[in-house]
């Protein structure tokens, strides 16, 4: 390697131990430019060895990872990484570093220089170290990421630096992952004689650091933030002073039965909560959430109330303890609204004033009877089913038939065992574009009337039908004298027949798609040019 001196590029470079692989042969590439990975550091004796690299007067290179593979917690203890890291010192022309997988205890000394044009650090994997380097003095520094460093209990000043009085001064995004010990992130208005402190952070993501307790409350600017492995009296801290937040995502949040009020400013337009398990209810302010459009709620089986927000036009509830949705009446503005899992909900109120609704979806909430009332004159989209199986047969669809037969494009019912029929409703629907069947374990043959469906293109079955899947097949509204506009036909986990393709002599589908053996040969029967089996 070393005696390609002309050489400008090299992505990356894995060091070995045998001649030609040791890290001295970059020494001699004096033209290296671009980006450069240096893997199997472990394979470097020490600093002198490192040095040899010479990446100090390599100003061409603007970017540098620095890679260690896995080692046992003994190998890590017994190793040199600090020295091998500290002869590794970049040209001060830096613009992106990586650290991977180093098992030294502190970071090198060249670490706090004045690296001016560096943008993007990225610190994974360093597991025995036990403080975070220094670098709010970096003037450029736009992206930082801390990942898996283990055995750091407290960021503090050490993170700041005292250099300046303002701190990051260009940071926008900055990233804490697995933390596991870390109990405390110190604000640096509190540590430091800095006056300022992430002027232009945009986004902050802490994820899976559980003991997190203490955390800094000034982030002036903030538009973003992901929370998730966190407790909550660092969410508290962190949304404590928020006027400018947009997006707010709060995972696994403990020790909580309330989101902070103060998450909920007047500026933030979308947000998720999921996974957190003591939440009873999502907020306690009398505030209006003016700009709110997009709400998620996942996985909250205490969560009881429901806010009012008149602004709201995407909402998407899964697995939670509601039993009643009273407010959903007054969320005018919805166009899309999804209710999963919820088998505490026993029915859903009228939706007749959600005049711009498009999108809808109740399925696998096992306490309801019955469907919503309410004019939807512009639905397009509805998915519905899963409901008290006690029920004999499947819900009225007649109010949806009322409303919205002439704009409802795509259909998708979920029966369950005691339905041996579906909803002769569904031929009103004459826009039906696409038709999704599951769940209707009775069912031998599809009726005759989906014939009636002029507009159809595609059929979907997914699991269904304890009768031989041939006779569905067979009396499937597909053929020449029936029904011409089907092109595509999906199928799942059934048996496959040959006797299957002689029903459907005038196929006219350009699509099939199966997830069974002998898929293929039946697409082959049927002439149809684009057969897609997914059966692994």
């Amino acid at each position: 390697m070393g005696n390609l001196k002309c050489l400008r590029t090299l992505s990356f470079f894995i060091v070995g131990q045998d001649a030609g692989e040791q890290i001295k042969e970059l020494g001699c590439l004096n033209q290296l430019s671009g980006e450069l990975d240096i893997r199997n550091l472990e394979n470097v004796r020490d600093q002198e060895e490192a040095r040899s690299a010479k990446l100090a007067i390599r100003a061409k290179i603007n970017g540098l990872g620095f890679h260690w593979r896995d080692r046992s917690d003994s190998e890590a203890n017994h190793c040199n990484d600090e020295e091998v890291l500290e002869g590794l010192c970049p040209h001060q022309n830096l613009k992106s570093l990586k650290i991977d997988g180093f098992s030294g205890k502190k970071f090198p000394s060249w670490m706090s220089s004045h690296f001016d044009y560096l943008i993007q650090i990225n610190l994974e994997r360093c597991k025995n170290c036990e403080q975070v380097p220094t670098l709010g003095h970096l003037p450029c520094l736009k992206a930082l990421e801390i990942k898996g460093m283990h055995d750091v209990t407290c960021i503090g000043v050490e993170f700041y630096g005292m250099r300046s009085n303002v701190l990051f001064p260009a940071l926008r995004t900055l990233a804490f992952r697995g933390m596991k010990k870390l109990v405390e992130w110190k604000d640096a208005l509190e540590v430091t004689s800095a006056r300022v402190v992430f002027p232009c952070l945009e986004e902050l993501t802490i994820y899976n650091c559980e003991q997190l307790k203490g955390a800094p409350c000034h982030f002036p600017f903030l538009q973003k933030l992901n929370i998730d492995g966190v407790n909550n009296t660092a969410l508290e801290s962190i949304s404590s002073n928020l006027t400018t937040l947009k997006s707010a995502d709060i995972s696994r949040v403990s020790g909580h039965t309330f989101a902070p009020g103060q998450l909920f400013c007047t500026s933030i337009q979308s947000l998720w909560i999921s996974d957190c398990g003591e939440l009873s209810y999502i907020w306690d302010t009398s505030q209006p959430l003016i700009s709110l459009e997009e709400l998620t709620i996942r996985n909250c089986p205490k969560l009881r109330c429901f806010p009012r927000i008149q602004g709201l036009r995407c909402l998407d509830i899964y697995e939670c303890g509601f039993e009643v949705l009273t407010q959903l009446q007054l969320c005018t503005s919805l166009a899309q609204l999804e209710i999963n899992r919820c088998d505490n909900l026993k029915s859903i109120p009228d939706l007749g004033e959600l005049c711009f609704l498009t999108y809808l979806v109740i399925k696998d909430c096992s306490n309801i009877t019955r469907l919503p009332e309410g004019s939807l004159k512009c639905l397009k989209s509805l998915a519905i089913g899963g409901y008290c199986e006690e029920l004999d047969v499947f819900p009225s669809l007649n109010n949806f038939i009322q409303h919205s037969h002439t704009t409802l494009q795509y259909l998708e019912l979920k029966g369950w065992a005691k339905l041996n029929s579906l909803p002769g409703e569904i031929q009103q629907f004459t826009a039906l574009e696409t038709l999704v069947i599951q769940g209707f374990d009775g069912i031998e043959t599809l009726p005759e009337w989906l014939g009636n469906l002029s507009s159809l293109k595609e059929l979907v079955r997914g699991k269904m039908c304890k009768g031989k899947w041939g006779r569905v097949v067979q009396d499937c509204p597909h053929s020449k004298d029936r029904h011409t506009m089907i092109k595509r036909l999906k199928f799942s986990a059934s048996p496959i027949t040959e006797k299957m393709a002689q029903h459907c002599p005038y196929s006219n589908y350009t699509e099939l798609m199966g997830l069974f053996r002998g898929f293929n040969k039946l697409g082959r029967e049927l002439k149809c040019v684009n057969v897609k089996n997914k059966f692994r």
